[in-house]
């Protein structure tokens, strides 16, 4: 995978997650053409980096908690 691609898929997931229109991992995995496991990666290197990201059980969904 070159890095233009790895680049876009990270601008999707920041949209999506800004949006709160992720869906659940598995949703999510299949917007970004990728596995489940990559999704997890890719939200926890996004957290690692500082980035308030939470997951709501109940709207099923990734979101920016900027309560934080």
């Amino acid at each position: 995978m070159n890095y233009e691609t790895i680049l876009k898929r990270n601008e999707r997931l920041k949209y999506l997650i800004q949006n709160k229109n992720t869906g659940t991992p598995e949703e999510l995995a299949k917007k970004l053409n990728t596995s489940v496991s990559t999704v997890f990666r890719m939200v926890k290197a996004l957290k690692n980096l500082g980035e308030p990201i939470v997951y709501s059980k109940i709207r099923k969904t990734y979101y920016y908690n900027n309560n934080m």
